[in-house]
């Protein structure tokens, strides 16, 4: 944490800057002046936590590693004190942005199963249509499992207590409202099984990733007999559900 004088003393700017961003032009002119804006409404600040997480992003897809709060705070033009307003310690931070991620795979999953499909024509729920929601939301954004990688495992304590359950409860509803959704559309799976389903999948691609991915972090890594890590993920989530749902009807 920073210290006490310095919490302090963000605390009077930020206070003192909270008459200018009443309105445009005095917003513009503490601006101008190098001042820094408090955000007030809820809308601004959700756009605040987001730039927040944008400079994290940033930083991390450099080195593939967390960033501390200083850095961070630097990168999104912020006084350090300011982004502990949103987020207690980096770990904390960089769990969000993991979430963020995971966001983007679960709500198109999850509309898709409810037969809203809001990003695009109607679909088929297939494993096709599985294993290309993984590559659109996972493969292809370059820090995914990187950031996974550094998520797992954190020590305890690193993230605040009621910032960790809160996160837990959003993975469980998530997990369940689509767990269920695949039991509709996979008729083989019983009560409880779309949720296992999830989990070995996920589980299986960072045990890949753990042993395959391209970081400086594995060298138990096997010279001979594998493949790229996305090329052995996919084949190993096709063998799985091919085992579990039986024939999959692959192109």
């Amino acid at each position: 944490m920073p210290p006490l004088k310095k919490i302090i003393k963000d605390a009077i700017a930020m206070h003192e800057a909270h008459h200018a961003e009443r309105c445009t032009k005095d917003g513009l002119r503490a601006l101008m002046q190098g001042k820094r804006v408090r955000a007030v409404d809820a809308a601004d600040k959700e756009a605040r936590r987001a730039g927040i997480l944008d400079a994290a992003e940033t930083l991390f897809k450099k080195t593939f590693e967390y960033a501390n709060v200083s850095e961070v705070a630097r990168e999104a033009g912020l006084a350090k004190g300011t982004v502990y307003l949103y987020f207690q310690t980096k770990e904390e931070m960089y769990l969000a942005l993991h979430m963020r991620n995971a966001e983007g795979f679960f709500s198109e999953l999850i509309a898709d199963l409810d037969a809203g499909f809001p990003h695009g024509e109607r679909k088929t729920i297939d494993f096709e249509y599985m294993r290309g929601l993984v590559v659109k939301h996972m493969f292809a954004n370059e820090i995914y499992f990187p950031l996974v990688a550094c998520c797992v495992g954190l020590p305890q304590d690193s993230v605040p207590a009621e910032s960790a359950l809160a996160t837990k409860q959003l993975l469980t509803s998530w997990l369940l409202r689509a767990g269920v959704g695949l039991e509709r559309h996979f008729p083989q799976l019983q009560s409880g099984e779309g949720v296992r389903i999830l989990n070995h999948s996920y589980a299986l691609m960072i045990g890949l990733y753990h042993l395959l991915g391209d970081h400086n972090h594995a060298p138990q890594r096997p010279d001979i007999g594998m493949n790229s890590f996305r090329e052995e993920a996919l084949i190993g989530l096709t063998r799985y559900w091919q085992a579990t749902l039986g024939d999959l009807n692959l192109k």
